[in-house]
């Protein structure tokens, strides 16, 4: 499942459930951050990480797909 959440002047939040975690755009929205889906479905925003496209678990272009959804969920 993959859900698109506004958090109000703060940060677009895409939830990819099927990987365990939330992703979302630095300031300048040009890097990609994620943050793990804790098992009782919490997610700390404090835990933001950089995704490093090289040793992720997930193919690119998918990678490239959710920040390209961002974007243009940012530009709304």
């Amino acid at each position: 499942m993959v859900a698109v959440s506004f958090i109000p002047d703060q940060m677009v939040i895409f939830t990819a459930t099927n990987y365990g975690c939330v992703f979302t755009l630095d300031e300048d929205m040009n890097e990609l951050y994620y943050a793990p889906i804790y098992a009782d479905s919490t997610v700390n925003l404090s835990e933001f990480a950089p995704v490093d496209m090289e040793s992720a678990d997930m193919d690119e272009m998918e990678l490239f797909d959710i920040r390209n959804r961002l974007v243009e969920m940012c530009q709304v």
